[in-house]
């Protein structure tokens, strides 16, 4: 799994500090030997200015107890900065029910008032998109003013409600697209403004056409597409092999071929892909046997994970970890002395985790008759109160058959013990332990191709099991 997709961990305060840049003041307590001289540094700095607490906020990025504490200090002492600004914005995007974002929103605006608040405005237009609320989700989408901004959260807000009102979604898609064309001329030059715009807008053109297309206007779902493809220096997979699927609908197999050929041996293909280009085989190829050739484009992606395994297997200790099932009972490592286990940290609100369930649920089903492999899916990094429950309800509500364990946060020392003892920066996080409590191999991140994620997690169990 190519690191693609990663949700930083992120507490209280960091939002805040990530923000600003490695300073001297910071490097020179990263490099101070002298614990009296540091102790000094250090608390001059917590009575300093908000920038002080800033730099603080970097320091202490390792240890949330004093982050927190930090935080509020700066709250208390800057109460319309930016570190209070952001902690109220953390707060709004992790409630989930539209009027209360509504009030914790207007408060916002009182409390900081010329504050750039088109993330919260955004954040409350998708809540409503999730409830189906077409005036609330114009209402707050309408009130983000940042034109690099606005397109980006028009793709979100569209994307989601293409799942239920795609005609809804496509004339907020084209309303953009309009507003976006209409700049003819650039304020700011720059490659990496002009890099931006294009990206934006080939983003939106892609989605256009994706609904399009499901919705079975193939031919101009065909001219939206054509025109990011040809303009794009770099084509993505999802690129090529949508691309490749309009140009078979368009009967063009020759040129379809060898994209959606691509698109099954990079491991992205999903049974549409297979089946379309089975279809093709079989018109281009008559007389041979479509079966035998995809199951040749298998064997190449599972030799090339299984290559790949070999190179980026590790030898390393893996930590003591204590987690909870979701009955509550303790369990360790030293509870599956002499199995490979897989661990995946993952969290209700992460949505690359989440994204990466459905080739986790796969892997589970290949190896569900081995005794030898045990997977456990630990909850971590909460920001509801009530974990376990949510993180139950989201398997249940998405049907998947996956061993749920917890990583609550650790009342005294504000940590997730279990991530933190793997030290873990991102989820979802994946780690694969050989029966001697090894830790084989490291993987963080998903690509989002499910085949592409089944070979190559399939390969490194495989290693791990032979290699203990």
């Amino acid at each position: 799994m190519k690191l693609v997709l990663i949700v930083l961990g992120i507490f209280s305060g960091t939002l805040a500090f990530a923000q600003q840049p490695t300073n001297a003041t910071l490097d020179s307590l990263k490099s101070e030997k002298d614990p009296v001289q540091l102790q000094s540094k250090l608390k001059k700095l917590e009575s300093g200015s908000e920038a002080d607490i800033f730099t603080l906020l970097n320091f202490y990025q390792s240890n949330p107890a004093k982050s927190d504490s930090l935080v509020e200090l700066a709250v208390k002492r800057f109460p319309k900065g930016t570190i209070a600004s952001n902690r109220a914005a953390n707060r709004l995007y992790a409630e989930k029910d539209g009027p209360t974002q509504e009030r914790m929103l207007a408060q916002m605006e009182k409390d900081f008032p010329g504050a750039d608040l088109d993330m919260a405005n955004y954040a409350v237009a998708y809540t409503y998109t999730q409830a189906r609320n077409k005036p609330k989700v114009l209402a707050y989408l309408n009130k983000v003013k940042s034109p690099l901004f606005k397109p980006t959260a028009v793709h979100s807000v569209a994307s989601t409600m293409a799942t239920y009102d795609s005609k809804e979604a496509e004339q907020l898609i084209t309303q953009e697209l309009a507003s976006l064309r209409e700049v003819k001329t650039l304020t700011d030059t720059s490659a990496r403004a002009v890099n931006h715009r294009k990206n934006t807008l080939n983003g939106l053109l892609s989605l256009y056409s994706e609904i399009l297309a499901k919705n079975g206007d193939y031919e101009k779902a065909y001219t939206y597409l054509h025109e990011v493809y040809t303009s794009s220096e770099r084509k993505s997979p999802a690129l090529i092999k949508n691309y490749g699927l309009l140009l078979s609908k368009r009967g063009h197999y020759q040129q379809a071929f060898p994209l959606l050929e691509k698109t099954v041996t990079s491991g992205l293909a999903d049974s549409t892909v297979r089946a379309e280009l089975a279809s093709i085989y079989k018109k281009l190829y008559p007389g041979k046997n479509e079966k035998e050739y995809l199951a040749s484009l298998d064997q190449k992606l599972t030799s090339k994970y299984e290559a790949e395994a070999a190179k980026l297997m590790i030898n390393e200790p893996a930590p003591s970890f204590i987690v909870t099932d979701a009955s509550g009972k303790q369990v360790s490592l030293a509870d599956f002395k002499g199995k490979t286990i897989v661990l995946d940290f993952w969290a209700t609100w992460c949505g690359p985790c989440k994204a990466s369930f459905p080739a986790m649920q796969m892997v589970v089903n290949k190896y569900r008759q081995d005794p030898q492999v045990k997977f456990l899916f630990i909850h971590t990094w909460e920001r509801q109160g009530n974990p376990t429950a949510e993180a139950q309800e989201y398997l249940k509500a998405n049907h998947y058959d996956l061993d749920l364990y917890m990583d609550i946060k650790n009342a005294k020392t504000k940590r997730n013990e279990a991530v933190s003892a793997f030290n873990v920066n991102g989820i979802p996080a994946k780690f694969v332990i050989d029966g001697k409590g090894r830790i084989r191999y490291k993987l963080t991140g998903f690509s989002g191709g499910n085949e592409a994620a089944v070979s190559e997690l399939s390969a490194m169990i495989n290693s791990a099991k032979a290699n203990q």
